[in-house]
């Protein structure tokens, strides 16, 4: 009796009738290896730190959600008066960003850069413009804000930096600062 995985010489001379017109496939002898776990940590560690700051991002976080055309935040260890004086005008922006015709990849990063850079230059108000649009990133540029450690509190630009279309957002300064020691008070 033949085994279970055993073939019968018909079954076998089946075969060789239906390969005899067909030709051996060619062996690229081309490896594809993974890349070991140790080496993709290594090269995480190597981002240009804006890529890394993106690390706040996450697109699908929704903690803040609009009321209506005003967009305003002020972060939970914050003084709810800040977006009063921003609202007003009292704070002015030292840096703008347009992000008009970026995806919302592209916007994403250099929001993350522009933040970056502000640290870095210690600039405390930023004027963000996302433009009106289909709003799709009218709703994405808040919910990223929030999420970054050193916004401390945004609302809808006045009239004169872009109205609806524009966002500005106070910073976060690092301690000791001359420029975080002026803005504590800005109302």
């Amino acid at each position: 009796m033949p085994r279970k995985n055993q073939i019968s010489p018909e079954e076998s001379q089946l075969f060789r009738e239906l390969v005899a017109d067909t030709s051996p496939l060619v062996q690229d002898k081309k490896w594809h290896h993974s890349t070991p776990v140790a080496a993709k940590t290594k090269a995480k560690a190597r981002l240009p730190a804006k890529e890394q700051a993106l690390f706040y991002f996450s697109d699908q976080y929704e903690g803040y959600v609009s009321t209506g055309g005003t967009q305003s935040y002020a972060a939970p260890e914050e003084d709810a008066l800040l977006t009063r004086a921003l609202k007003r005008g009292q704070i002015q922006p030292q840096v703008t960003l347009d992000l008009h015709g970026m995806t919302q990849q592209q916007a994403k990063l250099e929001l993350a850069s522009l933040l970056h850079w502000c640290e870095l230059q210690q600039l405390h108000c930023a004027c963000i413009v996302h433009g009106k649009g289909l709003g799709i990133l009218a709703r994405k540029v808040p919910n990223w804000l929030i999420q970054h450690p050193n916004v401390r509190a945004f609302h809808t630009a006045p009239r004169s930096w872009g109205r609806d279309g524009a966002l500005l957002v106070l910073l976060r300064l690092a301690k000791g600062s001359v420029a975080a020691k002026d803005s504590d008070n800005p109302a």
